[in-house]
């Protein structure tokens, strides 16, 4: 099982595209399964749920939010891989993405003018923020709540 293979499956739905490798679905179903958080994540174990239907399968045809929330996760899921593989899991703090790959981590956070606009954070409950506002040369002029407890904030 892999956490990986968690990364690409939730990608594909999030993209509309159909899974076809089982085995791919049954690894990424049990990832999501057995992942480990301070608090379980209903998101996650609702998306290993969907997985486990694919495999056997079940159809599972993602509308447009949806898939918004299969790319969500899997950034969260990537987000998580990161961690485990950096030595990070349990430390709190935020994993930074832009462009939809991982930047680092930071303990807190702040200081948006340090990041782009368009850069999100992940923190280890699935919970994110996205850098807006501002220009390439100056940063971002705020951080603001994109997903929180599994619901979308924003609308970009």
């Amino acid at each position: 099982m892999s956490l990986q293979d968690a990364v690409d499956v939730l990608s594909d739905q999030a993209a509309g595209r159909l899974v076809q490798s089982r085995s791919q679905l049954i690894s990424a179903a049990l990832a999501l399964e057995t992942v480990s958080f301070d608090t379980t994540s209903r998101d996650l174990l609702d998306a290993a749920a969907g997985l486990n239907l694919l495999a056997r399968g079940g159809d599972l045809l993602l509308d447009q939010k949806g898939q918004e929330r299969a790319a969500h996760l899997a950034m969260v899921v990537t987000a998580l891989h990161w961690r485990a593989q950096h030595g990070y899991t349990g430390r709190d703090g935020l994993i930074v993405f832009f462009g939809g790959k991982v930047q680092g981590w930071v303990d807190e956070l702040r200081n948006p003018e340090h990041w782009r606009d368009g850069c999100i954070a992940v923190n280890e409950l699935g919970d994110s923020w996205v850098a807006t506002g501002g220009n390439e040369q100056n940063g971002a002029k705020s951080w603001e709540p994109e997903w929180t407890d599994g619901r979308r904030l924003t609308t970009s």
